[in-house]
């Protein structure tokens, strides 16, 4: 199980409630004393209750796509930290010249020079909603022509897209769709961002 709080990820592998690790807040952890508790509170089954009211709240909601997105890029950027250059994420870019429309990648690792190197998005989908992944493909093109880049790569959970690669017609563009298993330890699936982050490496900017 992992909680992510802003840009900081916390694990957690523990299956018996009455084996938690204990803790105390300190000046240490002040920073993620409330993903602590709120770690607490779901490795334990247990639920909030908001006083003064009549109302127990037994269950969480969660933004999945946001936790995956946040999970993959934060993860990624992590990875190339050691490669050289530098990430951003949810950085402003624009497709036209006039720079009328805006564009947010998830996360565009740049050279030192401030030159695009790569572009990756991630998408976390349940199912697959109408045009499935056409709309998705049409995006990442738009990327790699605005930023100049041979190759673009879309980050989907494993079961929503195939591992495979598009050559675009006329474009030399070449859009990959990758599949990321999470159903396995925290470890394992770092372990494959990081040979993720490798692909991204080499590729070159048109």
């Amino acid at each position: 199980m992992c909680f992510l709080v802003g840009n900081t990820l916390l694990f957690g592998l523990w299956r018996s409630y009455d084996n938690l690790p204990t803790w105390r807040p300190t000046r240490l952890n002040a920073r993620y004393q409330n993903a602590l508790r709120l770690a607490e509170l779901v490795l334990r089954g247990a639920s909030v209750e908001h006083r003064p009211g009549d109302v127990t709240v037994n269950g969480f909601l969660f933004d999945m796509a946001r936790v995956f997105e946040d999970f993959v890029t934060v993860a990624l950027r992590e990875a190339l930290a050691d490669i050289g250059g530098h990430c951003a994420l949810q950085a402003t870019h624009h497709l036209d010249e006039r720079q009328a429309i805006r564009m947010v990648p998830d996360l565009v690792w740049y050279a030192d020079d401030g030159t695009p190197l790569a572009v990756a998005d991630a998408k976390y989908k349940a199912e697959k909603p109408e045009g499935f992944p056409d709309a998705d493909l049409y995006q990442m093109l738009a990327y790699c022509t605005a930023l100049g880049l041979s190759e673009g790569h879309l980050i989907y959970a494993k079961g929503n897209a195939p591992h495979t690669a598009h050559r675009v017609r006329h474009a030399r563009i070449t859009i990959h769709q990758h599949a990321l298993e999470l159903n396995q330890p925290p470890a394992g699936l770092l372990t494959k961002v990081k040979t993720l982050a490798r692909r991204l490496v080499t590729v070159m900017p048109v």
